[in-house]
């Protein structure tokens, strides 16, 4: 008998082709790529390419939903075996879809949790006076802490910190040293210059940079202690509202996979939107008795997790 060929059969197995790598194709973007992409900017089906090339682990159900394309090739006359297979293979499609959007949520969704006081072994504090603060008066004696007064976002390159007895930059240190983790916060001095969306964008651009020099170390974005309510209401830029604002963009920064936000404004030391006037000197830095409160929460803030 002549055999004769489906003209849908060809559209229909390049359709689900293309739907299966770029299932793919998702899966290494998210698995892969979070290092130094915040966008998901590789089409799916171009990382599936790329990842076959680079022999890439593929998981267990995508080898399940592999099919040999020849076993479609049948006669005309037997179109329910068409459709059975054709309905077969996209069961297994949906079982690799769901498979990816299960891993995908369990790395994407860790959780805090409390630890002890050797996890600040090899993490590194990034800020300005407030993380001098934590330095002097927090009990945590077995980080490294590049901060100075006064620090900004737009310092992170220039020699403004001292390490080793020498003036250096926080971009130099973290060229020549790695660390586990990376504290950053800063922003309050930033209050007086330009918006909170141009603090921003130098602000990612600093987060991008340091990911590449710490390709392996887990980083909390902290968000910026509050003001009293006093120095908020007293007509100057450094006020609640302003950092919030600045707080707000940093939190868009975390992927709850390698960069976490942690908002200091929700332990104790503030109340009702504002840092307690009791806890502070001088209504933006908090008394030196008070720090145990901010170390007690970043030890409750905690990921356990080595990076590869």
């Amino acid at each position: 008998m002549k055999q004769k060929n489906n003209p849908y059969l060809l559209t229909i197995c390049l359709m689900i082709t293309a739907l299966l790598f770029t299932f793919l194709g998702y899966y290494w973007n998210s698995m892969y790529d979070t290092s130094m992409k915040f966008d998901m900017d590789i089409p799916p089906l171009t990382k599936a390419m790329q990842g076959i090339h680079d022999e890439l682990y593929l998981p267990p159900s995508a080898t399940q939903a592999s099919i040999n394309i020849d076993t479609l090739i049948v006669n005309s006359g037997d179109e329910s075996s068409i459709s059975g297979q054709i309905n077969e293979f996209m069961q297994k499609c949906i079982n690799f879809q769901n498979d990816i959007a299960k891993r995908t949520k369990k790395a994407d969704t860790l959780e805090f949790s409390t630890v002890t006081d050797e996890y600040f072994d090899d993490a590194c504090f990034i800020g300005d006076s407030r993380t001098v603060g934590i330095s002097q008066y927090s009990g945590i004696k077995n980080a490294t802490f590049l901060c100075k007064t006064s620090l900004s976002i737009y310092d992170f390159d220039k020699p403004k910190i001292t390490y080793e007895s020498k003036k250096t930059s926080i971009q130099q240190v973290l060229s020549d040293k790695k660390f586990a983790k990376i504290y950053l916060m800063v922003g309050i001095n930033e209050c007086g210059i330009g918006t909170p969306e141009s603090f921003f964008e130098t602000y990612k651009s600093v987060v991008e940079e340091i990911r590449f020099l710490q390709p392996e170390a887990i980083i909390y974005l902290e968000g910026n202690l509050l003001v009293t309510d006093s120095k908020s209401n007293d007509k100057t830029k450094v006020t609640n509202e302003n950092i919030i604002a600045r707080n707000r963009l940093i939190s868009t920064l975390a992927n709850q996979n390698d960069i976490f936000y942690i908002d200091i404004n929700e332990s104790e030391l503030c109340e009702n939107g504002a840092l307690i006037s009791a806890y502070t000197w001088d209504q933006v830095h908090i008394k030196a008795q008070y720090y145990s409160i901010w170390k007690d929460f970043l030890l409750s803030h905690a990921i356990e997790k080595t990076i590869t």
